[in-house]
C-alpha cells in the first residue's frame, strides 16, 4: 500500500487533519486499492503555488506521492499563481502557458503576460516546477471540488505534476462531523427524531440502529442518531475507510463526495470510487480548438 505525503489547504486543515488521523486510508479510483496518508501533515500557510510547490520538493521522495487537499473547480485548482491580487488560478490557460514555455515553444515574456508575473517571480516559479517534475512522482491525488469533471484539465494538471497518475473527484468534496448527540435508544424519542428529519437511512437494526439524515441546508450538514456503541462503529466499518484508531468513542467524522442535492457518499463506500477520476502520463486526450469560439494562438504559443 502506497503512503501520501499529505498537504492540507488553511481552510480545510481543522477538518480534513483530524479525518486523517482517524481515518488515514483514502480509496483511489480501482475497485480496491488505497492509500495511506502520511502522519505527519504539511500544513502551508497559504493557497500560494509556490509555497505548495515547495513543501513538495522538500517533503515528497522521487517516485512518491502526493495526497493534496484543497479547493478547485472542472477547471483546475485553487492555488494562486504568482501576486495573489492578480487572482491568477493553476487552471487550463495557465497550465498551457507553463507547459509550453518549458517545453521551449512559448516564450517568457508571453507566458508571463499570461500569468501576469514578473520576470524574477516567474524564473523562480518555473524552477520549482522543473524541481517537482524531477521527482517523477507515482500519484498526485487531490480531494478539490469538481476538479475531475473535464478529462483535458485533468491531463493538463498530470503533465504539470509528472506525475503517473492524477486522481481528482467529480463531485463537491466535503470533510467534517457526523453529529449524534448522545447515544439513545427510547422508542419513543426515535420516533420523534424520526419525523423531524428527512432524507434518512438507517444502518443495524435495533438495539444497534445508527440513523443517518442528509441534510443539504446551508451546505452539507449530516445529522444522526446513535442507538448504542455498536451502532457507531458499525456504521463506520461499513461507510468509512478501515480503521484502527477509530473506536466509538471519537468524534465521528467523514469525508464524502457529494452533489449539494440528495447525495452523500462516503469515502468507504464503492460509489465514492466511482466518483474519481484518474489521468495517466502519456495518455493525453485529444484536444480540438474551436475558433468560433476560442481565438487563434499567438506563433509563439503553438508547439
Amino acid at each position: 500500500m502506497p503512503t501520501a505525503k499529505v498537504i492540507l489547504d488553511p481552510t480545510l486543515a481543522s477538518a480534513a487533519g483530524p479525518y486523517y488521523t482517524l481515518f488515514p486510508l483514502e480509496p483511489t479510483a480501482s475497485t480496491s486499492d488505497w492509500i495511506q496518508a502520511d502522519s505527519k501533515h504539511l500544513r502551508p500557510k497559504t493557497q500560494t503555488l509556490k509555497e505548495w510547490l515547495s513543501l513538495i520538493a522538500d517533503n515528497a521522495t522521487s517516485g512518491g506521492n502526493i495526497l493534496m487537499v484543497g479547493h478547485g473547480n472542472d477547471r483546475g485548482l485553487h492555488l494562486y499563481v504568482g501576486d495573489t491580487a492578480n487572482a491568477v488560478f493553476l487552471e487550463a490557460e495557465i497550465l498551457d502557458a507553463i507547459r509550453f514555455n518549458l517545453e521551449g515553444t512559448r516564450t517568457d515574456a508571453s507566458a508571463q503576460e499570461t500569468l501576469k508575473m514578473k520576470a524574477g517571480p516567474f524564473s523562480e516559479l518555473k524552477a520549482l516546477v522543473r524541481k517537482v517534475q524531477a521527482m517523477a512522482l507515482d500519484r498526485v491525488d487531490v480531494r478539490a471540488c469538481n476538479t475531475g469533471q473535464k478529462a483535458v484539465p485533468m491531463s493538463q494538471l498530470q503533465v504539470f505534476f509528472n506525475c503517473n497518475t492524477f486522481c481528482a473527484p467529480k463531485l463537491l468534496d466535503s470533510f467534517g462531523e457526523i453529529k449524534y448527540g448522545r447515544i439513545n435508544s427510547d422508542p419513543g424519542f426515535w420516533q420523534e427524531w424520526l419525523k423531524k428529519h428527512k432524507n434518512v437511512t438507517i444502518k443495524g437494526v435495533s438495539p444497534d440502529r445508527f440513523a443517518l439524515s442528509r441534510d443539504f441546508t446551508g451546505g452539507v450538514n449530516p445529522q444522526a442518531l446513535a442507538e448504542s456503541k455498536k451502532a457507531i462503529t458499525d456504521w463506520a466499518d461499513y461507510y468509512l475507510p478501515p480503521s484502527s484508531v477509530f473506536t466509538g468513542d471519537n468524534q465521528l467524522l467523514y469525508h464524502g463526495l457529494t452533489d449539494l442535492k440528495s447525495s452523500l457518499i462516503f469515502a468507504g463506500e464503492a460509489g465514492f470510487r466511482t466518483q474519481l477520476a484518474e489521468a495517466y502520463k502519456g495518455k493525453e486526450p485529444s484536444r480540438k480548438l474551436d475558433a468560433t469560439k476560442s481565438p487563434l494562438p499567438s506563433p509563439d504559443q503553438l508547439p
